[in-house]
């Protein structure tokens, strides 16, 4: 084992004495403390890899000198160290934060091997946290959101651009994600990686969201961009080439009707000379011919696309307010 800096703290000076012996046999530099206030100082000023700690001591218990370096350094492990063990201390140790907790008399193997996992753990915990620290400043920079879930949904870890893409009350310890279950579903699913995009009614924006997992671990990482400006700018443009054809069919239709109505206008001229004509009759007709006429004219002023109603369709373009 490569030397790793170890604080050692008991109040009885005889097994504080003897572990430290131990640990530097095992090619570990020990610095030894008889008092858990006094340690906590020492932490404070040094660089320790792993924190060894009897409980039962004088001034603070190995459980509250473990959740004051847990505040200073989340990523160095403790071991707890007891001679009167007990199932309700280990459950509490374990679930603030301890690496694990041992009785007395600790065998020499065990805590070596125990030791060396703790420092490699941390070690790799402290690599991953460092990169999700650089890859989450990095993606701010660009206005993305990351965000870590596990297979539930859960979020464990979000940069702050995905706090306010989504508008999260807290950065770490949301519940789940404010996506519809069938999206945390796609999300999670086991070797599920690709790109969904997602409308929020409530906010009225678009995001594209992309998932990937890691092939031996528990969790998704979630890369959130609001598209909204995008998709405004597609649907514009889809407007536009909508508008285009339109206006192409409007002029060829109104070329079509022109000549046609010209000449059902002038042959009402002609009728109306006629005196067997039923003139109210030759009137509507006329009446009809000019508001063709009118309709004609409008497909020429067609400047924008709109759309109205019509029973049986998604919708029929709206000549008025196309012409306005």
């Amino acid at each position: 084992m490569a030397p790793k800096k170890i604080l050692l703290v008991d109040d009885d000076y005889n097994i504080l004495t003897v572990l430290k012996m131990r640990l530097e046999l095992m090619g570990l530099n020990v610095t030894a403390c008889d008092n858990p206030l006094k340690a906590l100082d020492l932490f404070k000023e040094g660089d320790f890899d792993l924190v060894l700690t009897d409980q039962r001591m004088d001034g603070l218990k190995g459980v509250e000198l473990l959740t004051r370096i847990k505040e200073l350094a989340p990523f160095t492990p403790v071991i707890i160290m007891t001679a009167y063990g007990k199932v309700d201390d280990a459950v509490i140790s374990m679930k603030k934060g301890a690496f694990s907790y041992l009785e007395k008399p600790v065998d020499a193997n065990e805590l070596k091997d125990i030791i060396q996992r703790a420092v490699e753990i941390s070690s790799i915990e402290r690599r991953v946290s460092l990169e999700r620290e650089l890859w989450g400043k990095v993606i701010s920079r660009i206005g993305a959101g990351l965000i870590i879930i596990d297979l539930e949904g859960n979020i464990q870890w979000a940069n702050k651009s995905a706090g306010e893409l989504l508008n999260l009350i807290q950065q770490i310890g949301t519940p789940k994600l404010p996506f519809d279950d069938e999206l945390i579903k796609n999300l999670v699913a086991r070797d599920r990686k690709g790109n969904f995009e997602y409308y929020d009614e409530g906010t009225g924006k678009w995001f594209l969201i992309s998932s990937a997992k890691r092939p031996e671990g528990s969790e998704i990482a979630v890369l959130i961009l609001d598209i909204t400006e995008l998709k405004q700018a597609q649907e514009a443009l889809l407007d536009q080439q909508r508008l285009e054809g339109i206006v192409e069919m409007a002029g060829a239709v109104a070329h079509e009707f022109s000549q046609p109505l010209q000449a059902i206008l002038l042959n009402c001229e002609l009728l109306r000379s006629s005196p067997s004509l039923d003139k109210k009759s030759l009137s509507r007709l006329e009446k009809q011919v000019e508001y063709l006429g009118e309709l004609v004219h409008k497909l020429t002023d067609i400047t924008r696309y709109a759309k109205k109603d019509y029973p049986g369709t998604d919708g029929i373009i709206d000549l008025q307010r196309a012409a306005e």
